[in-house]
C-alpha cells in the first residue's frame, strides 16, 4: 500500500500586532523520514542580497500530531533539525519579529501587516515542489489582499502550487482600500495602504495605459489576476516585482506634483515590466531559485538594466511621457556613464555577478571601482536596441529579441548571456561578438556618438571639459560636511583628501557643501585652496591646487537632414514622426 503524498499547511496569526510578532504554525504531514530539517530562506526574490530572516525567529517549538514535544536543534543560522521519529506529523510553531517595510520584507503593527512569505515561512527542501495551503487569521476586522489563489468555502485560506510560487505572492493584511478593474479580460486590483492625495480613478486610468502598452509589447498578459500594492508612508520608497503583483512604497502627498507623479509611474512601469522580464524570462541561475544561498548570475544587466531602459520607453508608448522628455534624459545617461570611473574598471557582466557581494553592500569605493548593472545595463540596452534596428534595416529591434526570448525560455528553463546574444544575432543576421565582448564582458567606452547617429541624432559637447573641479562628492550630515567620494586622479585625491573626512573650514572660513562649490566656481586653474578637516578626530590641513577636471556635459540633437533609414529608425523607436 502506497502512503499518501506529504503535505504542508501554514497558519498565520497576529494576535498582538503592537508587539510586531507574527505567529506561525507549520504542519508537515506524511513524511517517512525520521528527521526533518526546517529552513528559513536566506533571501527574497527581487533583491539579490543575503538577509537575516532567521534572526527574527523566536520561541521555536516542534510537536507531533498528538501535541507531544519533539526534540529539535538549530544546526546553522537558518535550519532547525527536528527528530521526528515515528510521528506522522510535525507541528512547528514560532514567532517572527516584523517591524520593517522599506526592504519590503515584513512589517506588523497596530495599523496593518505586510509580509513577503520568504521573510516569514520556513520550508522543507524535499517538499518545495509540492502544493501547500495557508490559513490567515487577521487581526480584528482586517482583510487580506494577495496574488495567492483563494480556497473556496474557506475564509482567508489560500493555495499555492509550490513554495517558489508561494514566496512570490506578498500579502497585505489590514484596512487597505482595494479597487478592482478589468483590462484585456483579466482582473486587476489597485490596493492602497495609507492616506494621501492619490485619486483612484486617475491611477486606474494610467495603470490601464501601462498594462496595455506592455500587452502590445509582449503580446499577452501572463497571469489570471494582478495586484498593484501601494504603500503610502512618509519614508517609503522603491518597489519589488512579484509573479502576479508588485509592492510599491511611496510618500503620501506626491501624487499631484507632476514630476513626482511621473517618477511614480516610472517605478510602476519598471516593476510591471518585470512580470515578464525576470519573473517569467529569468536567468538560468534562478531556474529554480536556491533560497539557501547566493544565486550567482551574469544576466542581471538584462533583468534589471534592460527593464530600466524599457520602463520609460513604454511610458512613451502609453502616452504618459512625451518622447522629447525621454530624449532629453539621454545626455544625462551619457554623462553618468562617462563620469562613473567604475565603468572603466568593472565589466557589466561582472557587476551582475557581484550583485550579491558588492552592489547592494554600499561599498565605499563603489563609484570608482564598480559598474552599475541598472544604469549601465540600461545604457547598453538602449545602444543594443539601435544597433539591432540599424543592422536589420529597422525590421527588428530589442523588443523583437525580448519577445522571442520570452517564448523560448520559460521560467523552468532560464537563459544565459550566450542565449541572449544568439537571439540578438538572429535578428541582425550577423555577428554581435564584438559588441558583447567590448560592452558586456569588457570595459570599452560606450559608442554613444556612433549608435545614436543611427536614429538621426548628433551628440555634441554642451560645454567644455575644461572646468575647475576637485573630484570630490560632499554631503551635509547633522550640520557637518563630509566627503562621500573621491575620484581617482582628481585634485582632491592628489591633495590627500579622503572619504569620511569632515570639512571644518575652507581657507579659514566655515562652509557648507553648497558654499564650497560656489567658492570653487569663483577661482581659476592654479589657485590654491586650504581645507581644514577632521579625520578620526585629528585636525589637519590639506592644500589643493585647482586644475581643470571633470566630465563634459552633452547635448543630443536631431539632424536637420536625416537619411531614410535614420528617419525610419527614429519613428519606429519613438513612435512619432521625425
Amino acid at each position: 500500500m502506497t502512503s499518501a503524498q506529504p503535505s504542508i499547511r501554514y497558519t498565520l496569526s497576529m494576535n498582538h500586532p503592537e508587539t510586531h510578532l507574527f505567529e506561525v504554525e507549520m504542519h508537515v504531514d506524511g513524511m517517512i523520514s525520521q528527521t526533518v530539517d526546517l529552513h528559513m530562506p536566506a533571501w527574497r526574490t527581487g533583491r539579490y542580497v543575503i538577509f537575516d530572516f532567521s534572526g527574527g525567529v523566536q520561541e521555536f517549538c516542534a510537536c507531533d500530531e498528538k501535541g507531544d514535544t519533539l526534540p529539535f536543534k538549530k544546526i546553522n543560522k537558518d535550519t532547525w533539525h527536528v527528530e521526528k521519529g515515528k510521528a506522522k506529523s510535525i507541528v512547528a510553531t514560532y514567532k517572527v519579529y516584523a517591524n520593517e517595510f522599506n526592504q519590503r520584507t515584513r512589517e506588523l503593527n497596530d495599523e496593518h501587516a505586510f509580509l513577503d512569505p520568504a521573510a516569514v515561512f520556513m520550508y522543507v527542501d524535499e517538499l518545495k515542489t509540492l502544493p501547500l495551503e495557508l490559513n490567515v487569521i487577521p487581526h480584528d476586522q482586517w482583510h487580506v489582499t494577495t496574488g495567492l489563489d483563494e480556497v473556496e468555502e474557506k475564509k482567508f485560506t489560500f493555495a499555492s502550487p509550490n513554495f517558489e510560487h508561494f514566496i512570490d505572492c506578498p500579502l497585505e493584511i489590514g484596512n487597505q482600500k482595494d479597487f478592482q478593474f478589468t483590462v484585456d479580460g483579466k482582473q486587476h486590483i489597485l490596493s492602497i495602504y495609507g492616506n494621501g492625495n492619490w485619486n483612484a480613478d486617475t491611477l486606474i486610468t494610467d495603470l490601464t495605459k501601462i498594462i496595455m502598452a506592455n500587452k502590445e509589447f509582449w503580446g499577452e498578459l501572463p497571469y489570471k489576476k494582478y495586484i498593484f500594492q501601494i504603500h503610502c508612508q512618509p519614508n517609503a520608497g522603491g518597489g519589488t516585482e512579484h509573479i502576479n503583483s508588485t509592492i510599491i512604497g511611496i510618500r503620501p502627498f506626491v501624487f499631484v506634483n507632476k514630476e513626482s507623479y511621473k517618477n511614480f509611474l516610472g517605478l510602476i512601469s519598471h516593476e510591471y515590466f518585470h512580470t515578464w522580464n525576470v519573473k517569467q524570462l529569468r536567468p538560468k541561475a534562478f531556474a529554480p531559485y536556491d533560497l539557501s544561498k547566493e544565486n550567482y548570475t551574469e544576466e542581471l544587466w538584462i533583468s534589471e538594466g534592460t527593464t530600466s531602459y524599457f520602463d520609460e520607453l513604454l511610458l512613451v508608448d502609453a502616452g504618459l511621457l512625451p518622447s522629447k522628455e525621454f530624449v532629453d534624459k539621454i545626455p544625462q545617461m551619457i554623462n553618468n556613464d562617462r563620469s562613473r570611473h567604475g565603468n572603466s574598471i568593472q565589466p557589466l557582466s561582472e557587476s551582475s555577478f557581484d550583485a550579491w557581494v558588492k552592489f547592494w553592500r554600499g561599498k565605499q569605493n563603489a563609484l570608482n571601482a564598480q559598474s552599475d548593472y541598472y544604469g549601465k545595463g540600461a545604457a547598453v540596452s538602449l545602444l543594443l536596441d539601435l544597433e539591432i534596428r540599424h543592422r536589420s534595416q529597422n525590421k527588428s529591434s530589442l523588443q523583437s529579441v525580448m519577445k522571442a526570448m520570452f517564448h523560448r525560455y520559460p521560467m523552468t528553463k532560464g537563459f544565459t548571456n550566450a542565449d541572449f546574444q544568439h537571439v540578438c544575432e538572429e535578428f541582425t543576421e550577423g555577428s554581435l561578438t564584438e559588441f558583447f565582448r567590448d560592452y558586456l564582458y569588457g570595459t570599452a567606452s560606450l559608442p554613444w556618438e556612433r549608435v545614436l547617429d543611427y536614429a538621426g541624432f548628433t551628440v555634441t559637447v554642451k560645454d567644455s571639459t575644461k572646468k575647475i573641479g576637485l573630484g570630490i562628492a560632499l554631503q551635509d550630515v547633522n550640520d557637518k560636511v563630509r566627503i562621500t567620494n573621491v575620484t581617482p586622479n582628481s585634485p582632491g585625491e592628489k591633495a590627500g583628501l579622503d572619504i569620511n573626512d569632515e570639512i571644518v573650514a575652507l581657507n579659514g572660513y566655515r562652509a557648507r557643501s553648497s558654499e564650497i562649490n560656489d567658492r570653487i566656481s569663483e577661482l581659476k586653474a592654479g589657485d590654491d585652496m586650504t581645507f581644514t578637516v577632521f579625520r578620526n578626530d585629528k585636525l589637519m590641513e590639506r592644500r589643493v591646487k585647482l586644475e581643470y577636471f571633470g566630465t563634459a556635459a552633452y547635448a543630443v540633437q536631431k539632424k536637420v537632414n536625416p537619411t531614410a533609414l535614420q528617419r525610419a529608425i527614429y519613428e519606429g523607436w519613438l513612435k512619432e514622426k521625425f
